[in-house]
């Protein structure tokens, strides 16, 4: 639909792309080529004896979880989705664009809420990587890996990273620095991790969002498929999240509504 003023809702859709288009980029090309080198090269990964020398007695199942699904976790929770958070009002202030962007026929908040949208979609996709390539690539080097384990983890990659990609788009919303709310971000997880820790209280741990995007501790070992599984999804956990990220997007957008940009 296309306003008197030549304006099309699509137009904030494709300038909201163009802005993280290359953070998204530089993303997925490092969750491919993380998922590329564990999948093809996981026989030289098992038997090498002085890398990772517990890789040596792990099934393939145990493989794919420790590099990518328990490792990988972080990388995306703590680099990549901050990264993608980067954005809003205030940071295009800062770079001059802001003028341009608030002179076009629409609300700040409709802005925002395509930033949030584009955003959202782009951590989606992300999440989806894994389970994309790990099952595709898997009979290639003679291995199975199930469809179904690794759409499971999507879930929990998608929901636990809208949480931190909510938070770092929060922080971009008050902070001017380039990359201020990145930095930021990665210091409230820290401050999560730390307060969340079993040395504290083991009923927090379990509200810890590293714990739920790998399922530390819930895994268990299918003797019949040979395969390492998870179980089902902690729903009361995802749901939390969803409400806690709504919270940190309606902070945003009231603050960025009462900001003089």
């Amino acid at each position: 639909m296309r306003n008197d003023k030549g304006y099309t809702p699509m137009m904030l859709f494709y300038k909201a792309w163009r802005e993280s288009k290359a953070r998204f980029l530089f993303s997925a090309a490092a969750l491919v080529a993380l998922c590329l080198i564990i999948v093809l090269f996981q026989s030289q990964i098992r038997e090498g004896r002085d890398f990772m020398p517990w890789s040596q007695r792990s099934s393939y199942s145990q493989l794919i979880y420790g590099f990518i699904y328990g490792s990988g976790h972080g990388m995306f929770l703590v680099i990549i989705v901050p990264f993608l958070g980067l954005g809003g009002l205030l940071r295009e202030k800062v770079r001059g664009t802001s003028n341009f962007t608030l002179s076009l026929p629409t609300t700040r908040r409709h802005i925002l809420a395509t930033h949030v949208a584009v955003g959202l979609l782009e951590v989606a996709l992300l999440a989806l990587i894994p389970a994309l390539l790990v099952p595709t690539l898997s009979p290639l080097v003679r291995q199975n890996y199930p469809i179904s384990q690794a759409l499971h983890f999507s879930v929990l990659w998608f929901v636990c990273g809208a949480v931190v990609f909510a938070a770092s788009f929060f922080f971009s919303a008050m902070l001017r620095g380039e990359y201020s709310a990145m930095v930021a971000c990665v210091i409230a997880l820290g401050v999560e991790d730390f307060l969340t820790g079993p040395s504290l209280t083991n009923y927090l741990y379990r509200w810890k969002i590293s714990w739920i995007a790998n399922e530390f501790g819930t895994m268990h070992w299918d003797p019949k498929h040979q395969q390492l599984l998870s179980g089902p999804l902690p729903w009361i956990s995802l749901l939390t999240f969803v409400l806690v990220t709504l919270m940190l997007f309606a902070a945003t957008f009231r603050i960025s509504q009462r900001q003089d940009l």
